[in-house]
């Protein structure tokens, strides 16, 4: 009787030393693609940096078996850039732009979503029927 009372002690100690290891596993498999989404995410947003989302407010790009998708929308109208060390004329409208991008590693692979502000450039085009920032009606052309 002593002896099957152990073998009971024994197997129920057992079952839940094997619980206790697969639940251990499928921990270590959760981190495991929880790191590979958050490398895939960094990987991506450094993609992002060679983006510039005025000239390209969609697009793709591919290497290997990376695939990164994105659509701006721009978040508050753009602004002329004005140099503070003398031109008058700005060079550059800027804006500030959310983007949401999703980069994936081939069909079955780790995919990862997010959204980012990320500002956006283009040269500007001003017109002549737009007055620079310190125009003043007498037509001293444009100084203050």
């Amino acid at each position: 009787m002593e002896v099957v009372v152990a073998l009971v002690i024994l197997a129920t100690s057992g079952l839940m030393l094997f619980a206790w290891v697969n639940q251990n596993l499928q921990t270590a498999s959760r981190l495991r693609d929880a790191q590979a989404r958050a490398q895939l995410q960094l990987e991506g947003v450094s993609w992002l940096r060679l983006v510039n989302p005025a000239r390209q407010p969609q697009g793709e790009l591919r290497q290997g078996e990376l695939q990164l998708s994105w659509t701006s929308t721009l978040v508050e109208p753009s602004r002329n850039e004005f140099d503070l060390g003398g031109n008058l004329v700005p060079r550059w409208e800027l804006g500030l732009y959310r983007i949401q991008a999703t980069l994936k590693q081939g069909e079955t692979g780790p995919r990862v979503s997010w959204e980012q502000l990320v500002a956006g450039w283009r040269p500007a085009n001003v017109s002549l029927a737009t007055p620079a920032p310190f125009a003043s009606p007498g037509g001293n052309g444009g100084r203050p």
